[in-house]
């Protein structure tokens, strides 16, 4: 997994995280390809630090962890990215199915001998990251509109292939089907609902330019991958088809939210 310099380098951030107690921690854990044994040249070095801290605080302590990542990297030239993780959202009903399947691999560092984290994805948890989807949905149509008036055709066409791939999303969430990402969403929100004709198969125009605006790896490896060019040039259809996509899944989400709850 580890060589002995990340090792090192991963000691070092850990034992200065709690030396300067900011932010509090509970536990540290390395996830990702690193954990799992599957890494290759470029992988990063993972590592989630669960924190006793309220989930507001997220963004400071999120900050501190990087200031202090950076610093390792000077000293031991490893590159470690931190994950600040609020100890609230392991609780029930708060878990984000990106968690469940980091801590699902994800191997202990300190305190040294604790035991594995493996919290399961509910149908709590799943209702609860369908109502966050939806709610930047909502937001985002306002959001295209506006961008598409100032003529940032790439930001429009950004927020209508993430919403697109929200909406099918949600739905997968509340089926219980949480091992996807981006393009892969998109494939398996068809497989599942539109094939079945469980959703109406004018979404697959949707689906299909959503799929066509991510990067030829299916924006792998990026937090915030950018659009291709021929979406950006396309983003009035893409705002256009982010409402048909929208017409014919709220409701249906909608209708599954009203059962799980």
């Amino acid at each position: 997994m580890l060589t002995p310099r990340e090792h090192h380098a991963l000691r070092i951030l850990v034992g200065e995280a709690i030396r300067r107690g900011e932010p509090p921690l509970l536990r540290v854990l390395l996830f990702g390809s690193k954990a799992r044994g599957d890494f290759d040249a470029d992988s990063d070095i993972d590592a989630l630090f669960l924190c006793d801290i309220h989930p507001d605080d997220r963004r400071h302590a999120a900050r501190a962890l990087h200031e202090l990542a950076e610093l390792v990297v000077e000293e031991t030239g490893v590159e470690i990215e931190p994950w600040a993780v609020p100890a609230a959202d392991l609780e029930r009903g708060a878990r984000t199915p990106m968690l469940v399947d980091a801590l699902e691999d994800a191997v202990p560092l300190w305190p040294p001998g604790s035991p594995p984290l493996r919290p399961p994805f509910t149908p709590e948890d799943a209702a609860f990251c369908a109502d966050c989807l939806l709610q930047w949905v909502e937001d985002g149509g306002p959001i295209v509109r506006n961008a598409l008036e100032a003529g940032e055709w790439a930001h429009a066409a950004t927020r209508a292939r993430d919403d697109i791939t929200r909406l099918a999303t949600a739905l997968l969430l509340l089926e219980g089907d949480t091992r996807h990402r981006r393009t892969s969403s998109l494939r398996r929100f068809e497989e599942r609902f539109v094939r079945p004709r469980i959703v109406s198969p004018r979404v697959l125009a949707p689906l299909a330019w959503a799929t066509a605006a991510y990067p030829p790896n299916g924006g792998r490896g990026d937090q915030n991958p950018p659009v291709t060019a021929s979406a950006a040039f396309t983003a009035p259809l893409g705002y256009h088809l982010a409402a048909i996509m929208q017409r014919h899944v709220v409701p249906l989400i909608l209708e599954r939210l009203e059962t799980a709850r």
